[in-house]
């Protein structure tokens, strides 16, 4: 009866062992986030993202108009509209910000999402920035045989780029450092971000949640 109750005693303390060295095993899995990076590319830029996010996209902060001043410097268009009021956005305005939007190269107007443009009102409210502030809009919306054309001289142009989607805008604001336009804009986590220094403008874009670095 005693070596009965030995073994017994054996046993049992091997089996706690073994649960011990499970729990631990599991533990250490949970707190490596199961061992896996994301290793998406962006559909958006250039090849070199720097961080993928997770989680949910922040929603529009909640106002009762929009009001926006949008400029494209090369012609001196400029548009000065308030796009959303009444619990509705506009459709003559947004006409309006797809045609300043449009694509230079083949004179083609695409659907921008309202979505992108709350962003940059919501942008401009984190900079604390006059409701007059003016968005220099260098790239909008970008037809596929543009976006084709432009990736045969620039390997930062991405294959599936959300410009085409009418979802990504490049812009700058006169007098404002676009890196801490850049660095904001990633504080809000409604889609992608990048800055390019070279001519001090910023992308954003409504797709997934992300930043990359640019490859001058």
């Amino acid at each position: 009866m005693k070596r009965e109750g030995r073994a017994s005693f054996v046993w049992a303390r091997f089996c706690l062992a073994l649960a011990l060295v499970a729990a631990f095993g599991l533990l250490s899995g949970c707190a490596s986030g199961g061992g896996k990076k994301s290793t998406a590319s962006s559909s958006s830029s250039g090849p070199k993202k720097v961080k993928q996010y997770g989680g949910p996209k922040a929603k529009a902060d909640p106002l009762a108009a929009r009001a926006i001043v949008l400029s494209y410097p090369k012609t001196g268009e400029r548009l000065s509209l308030t796009y959303y009021h009444d619990k509705a956005y506009d459709p003559a305005a947004l006409a309006s910000i797809n045609k300043l939007f449009r694509d230079r190269h083949c004179d083609s107007v695409g659907a921008i999402d309202p979505e992108l443009i709350d962003f940059l009102v919501d942008i401009r409210t984190r900079l604390a920035l006059p409701p007059g502030t003016v968005f220099e809009i260098l790239s909008g919306y970008r037809s596929p045989e543009t976006n084709a054309m432009l990736r045969t001289a620039n390997d930062q142009v991405a294959k599936e780029s959300l410009h085409m989607n009418g979802w990504a805008v490049d812009f700058r604001i006169k007098g404002v450092n676009g890196s801490a336009i850049a660095e904001i804009a990633k504080t809000m986590q409604r889609g992608g971000v990048s800055y390019y220094p070279k001519d001090n403008h910023v992308h954003v874009d409504i797709g997934a949640i992300r930043s990359w670095g640019y490859q001058p």
